[in-house]
C-alpha cells in the first residue's frame, strides 16, 4: 500500500486493547448498577417489613430516592424514602391511600436503628369509608342506615347527609375533628328529623388504625372528594425488631 503524506495508518490491532478496555469498563459499570439495584431493592423490601412489625396494619411500598443506593449506605445516610399504602383498614375504618415521604434517614453502625430528620404525609378517608364506620359504630341506626347515610362535605371540617325516610326526610350536619388516633364526630345541625333518630349518631368516635414510628393524624380537613389528614414529625426515632 502506498504511503501518503499525513495518512496515519493504524493497524486493527493496535485497535483491539482500546475497544477491550471500554467493554470492560462498560461491563463493570453495568454490573456495578445492577448490584446498586438489587441492593436498594432488598433494602425497600426490608424497611417495609420493619415498618409492619412496629405497628403497621399491613405492608406498605417503600421506594428509596437517589443514586447510587450503596454509596449512602456506606455513609449510613439516606437522602430520602417514600411510603404508601392503599386500602388500610384496622377497626371500623378504611384509610383508602397513606403517602409519606421520609428525609435524612440516619442509620446507626450495626443498621439496626437511626433517626429520620423529617417525615410528611397525608391520609385520605372516603366519604363511604366514613359513613360505614359511622354506622358500625352507632350500632342499629334504624332508618338513617336504610336510607344509606351519604355523606358530603359541608365545609373545611363538616360532612352532611340528606336522609330521605319513609316517614320523614331531612338533612344533618356533623363537626369532623381528631385527636391523633381517633375521629371524632359531633352532630351540630339538623333539619326534619326526629330527635330520636339522631340520638345514636349525634357523637361518635371512630379509632383509627395504627402508624409506624409511633406516629398519628395531626389533623384533618373535609374536602370535596373525602377526608384528609395531615402526618408528621421531626427527628423520629426508628429500631429493628429483629
Amino acid at each position: 500500500m502506498t504511503d501518503y503524506p499525513g495518512y496515519d495508518q493504524v493497524s486493527p490491532r493496535r485497535r483491539h486493547p482500546l475497544r477491550t478496555v471500554i467493554i470492560v469498563v462498560v461491563v463493570l459499570l453495568a454490573i456495578l448498577v445492577g448490584a446498586d439495584f438489587a441492593a436498594k431493592a432488598y433494602a425497600e423490601g426490608q424497611m417495609a417489613s420493619q415498618i409492619q412489625q412496629q405497628g403497621f396494619p399491613k405492608k406498605p411500598d417503600v421506594t428509596i430516592e437517589g443514586f447510587p443506593f450503596l454509596t449512602q449506605v456506606m455513609g449510613h445516610d439516606l437522602k430520602e424514602a417514600k411510603l404508601s399504602s392503599t386500602d388500610v383498614k384496622e377497626g371500623p375504618i378504611v384509610i383508602s391511600s397513606i403517602n409519606a415521604t421520609m428525609t435524612g434517614i440516619h442509620l446507626n453502625n450495626s443498621f439496626n436503628s437511626g433517626t429520620i430528620d423529617h417525615l410528611t404525609g397525608v391520609a385520605t378517608i372516603t366519604f363511604s369509608a366514613l359513613s360505614n364506620a359511622m354506622t358500625a359504630q352507632a350500632g342499629d341506626l334504624g332508618s338513617l342506615a336504610d336510607a344509606g347515610l351519604k355523606l358530603s362535605s359541608a365545609g373545611p371540617n363538616e360532612v352532611k347527609a340528606s336522609l330521605d325516610l319513609v316517614i320523614t326526610s331531612g338533612s344533618a350536619t356533623w363537626r369532623v375533628t381528631t385527636t391523633g388516633h381517633q375521629i371524632k364526630i359531633h352532630l351540630v345541625s339538623s333539619s326534619g328529623l326526629p330527635s330520636e333518630l339522631l340520638g345514636a349518631v349525634s357523637d361518635i368516635t371512630i379509632p383509627l388504625p395504627s402508624l409506624p414510628l409511633g406516629l398519628s393524624i395531626q389533623s384533618i380537613k373535609v374536602t370535596p372528594t373525602g377526608l384528609v389528614g395531615t402526618i408528621s414529625g421531626r427527628n423520629v426515632p426508628f429500631t429493628s425488631n429483629s
